[in-house]
């Protein structure tokens, strides 16, 4: 019975991540985005890997060398986002969403339901980048 659950958690999880990255996919080309907005998005997903303090504290890696290097991609997606290379920054993300943490999960390395709250962080990184390009187009 609590597979049954559980695997209707997940469910539910994986659907409401999927809707709310629909939902911010759509809204962001229309929002005003600045560097500062696409920051404080990168600062949020970091943060659930770095406050202890965050209710949404991510503590389900079984490697910390992990965790460091997800905090680093962050990081260096940060720094091209500030350098004026938002294709870079907006790689570092889609790569961390589509290959990098999904490994993890695959791995055993990383609870998928720690990863859906982090994807959902980087999703809206991601859109944020996305409105900001779409304000910009010949910024790379």
């Amino acid at each position: 019975m609590s597979n049954v659950r559980a695997s209707i958690g997940v469910g539910l999880l994986v659907g409401l991540t999927l809707s709310l990255l629909m939902w911010g996919l759509s809204a962001s080309p229309a929002q005003a985005e600045t560097l500062t907005d696409c920051q404080a998005d990168i600062d949020q997903a970091k943060a659930l890997l770095t406050d202890t303090t965050n209710p949404n504290y991510i503590d389900s890696f079984t490697n910390e060398k992990d965790r460091e290097g997800l905090v680093g991609k962050l990081d260096s997606a940060s720094t091209k986002l500030w350098e004026g290379k938002t294709e870079d920054a907006l790689a570092i993300l889609i790569s961390l969403r589509d290959i990098k943490v999904p490994t993890l999960v695959s791995q055993g390395k990383l609870e998928q339901e720690d990863a859906d709250v982090l994807l959902v962080e980087i999703n809206e990184a991601i859109g944020s980048i996305e409105g900001l390009q779409a304000q910009t187009p010949t910024a790379a």
